[in-house]
């Protein structure tokens, strides 16, 4: 996975992957940090209903005390220092 070897580079700690949080499958977890990262390829996600979903659950997640950032496809591949610095602040702030 792009998102995985996007960490692995950057020195980011290792998530948990495709797993459920609070009934919902997220790409990317971070327990100790309550931190969801959502990765987004337009062919899975570039539809209204996708996108609708997609919102409704970053809601629910928000709600229940996790943070949800979500990064496309382009980003994770033509901007990974970008990607790297904001889930490494995101990481760091221990709230």
């Amino acid at each position: 996975m792009l998102f995985l070897a996007l960490c692995d580079t950057h020195g980011i700690p290792a998530p948990a992957v495709n797993t459920l949080v609070d009934g919902h499958e997220v790409d990317f977890f971070w327990r100790a940090r309550r931190l969801v990262v959502e990765t987004d390829g337009h062919e899975d996600h570039g539809t209204r209903a996708a996108f609708e979903r997609d919102r409704a659950k970053d809601a629910r997640l928000t709600v229940a005390g996790y943070r949800v950032v979500r990064f496309t496809h382009r980003q994770v591949t033509r901007e990974p220092a970008d990607v790297a610095a904001t889930v490494l602040a995101l990481l760091g702030d221990a709230r």
